[in-house]
């Protein structure tokens, strides 16, 4: 604490020891408290203990002691972006109903398409029966003598 002005009215001072000196101070550096409360996402527990990815996160959650009556349990916090079997099931499933509906849309637009070209076909030939049987070759009209350029625009 050297260098520190502490006046009486503080109740509550957040220190952190840098140096242990000579003498051990009690109830301080005597006492060896394990840790509260550790990391709650599945990568932070991994890079606190130097987990690899296939190592159980489960099993390096900080848990906590309770007490309950006569019986004793312990709580551990809800590990966030875990990676579990079901969750790769499901979105295995999610990724198939995508690429099934793609293929869905693709055959039911193709549908259309040739149903939609049958229409059109069917109102041309009603509107227009003399254009309908195209297949005759059309009567060739001789041409007339080109007229002469007069010069003028």
């Amino acid at each position: 604490m050297r260098g520190c002005i502490c006046g009486p009215d503080l109740a509550v001072i957040a220190l952190k020891i840098v140096k242990k000196g000579e003498a051990d101070i009690d109830g301080v550096t005597t006492d060896n408290k394990p840790r509260r409360l550790g990391p709650k996402r599945a990568s932070y527990i991994r890079k606190v203990f130097a987990l690899r990815k296939q190592d159980d996160v489960r099993k390096y959650v900080v848990r906590r002691e309770v007490k309950k009556g006569d019986k004793t349990f312990y709580k551990s916090p809800k590990i966030q972006r875990l990676v579990t079997e079901k969750r790769i099931r499901r979105k295995q499933l999610q990724k198939k109903a995508k690429v099934e509906g793609f293929k869905k849309s693709k055959e039911l637009r193709a549908k259309y398409e040739k149903v939609l070209s049958k229409y059109i076909k069917e109102r041309k030939a009603v509107a227009h029966p003399e254009a309908a049987p195209a297949k005759e070759e059309p009567k060739k009209v001789e041409a007339a003598a080109p007229k002469k350029p007069t010069g003028k625009k």
